[in-house]
């Protein structure tokens, strides 16, 4: 049983590290990042609208990182199946496709039906 609750500690210390080190990627790299894209940006260009546009950008990557869990939450509320615009499918029946091909040697109208 004492190896047990020396497991559960172990799993639960490992989880703790990977959330630190979670934080330490999305805080302090992300931040790095978004600073020596600026820089560098500005560096090449030497424009200062470029580098706030290039600042911008990151922030906007920044903000999606920070957020991704409310963002992959999201886009299963969003998205629905047939986007509302056919009708359901029931049954299993629902539109059918229906694929026209000319015959090659042929020079008037119509084809076959796949």
């Amino acid at each position: 049983m004492d190896g047990m609750a020396v497991l559960a500690d172990a799993l639960t210390d490992v989880d703790g590290l990977g959330v630190r080190v979670r934080n330490v990627l999305t805080g302090t790299v992300m931040s790095v990042m978004l600073v020596v894209s600026v820089i560098m940006t500005w560096g090449k260009t030497k424009s200062v609208l470029a580098a706030g546009v290039a600042f911008l950008g990151a922030a906007a990557l920044w903000f999606a990182v920070m957020n991704a869990v409310v963002f992959r939450n999201s886009v299963g509320e969003t998205i629905k199946p047939g986007g509302g615009v056919a009708p359901p499918v029931t049954e299993g029946r629902g539109p059918a496709v229906v694929r026209v091909v000319e015959p090659a040697g042929s020079s008037g109208p119509g084809g076959e039906v796949l």
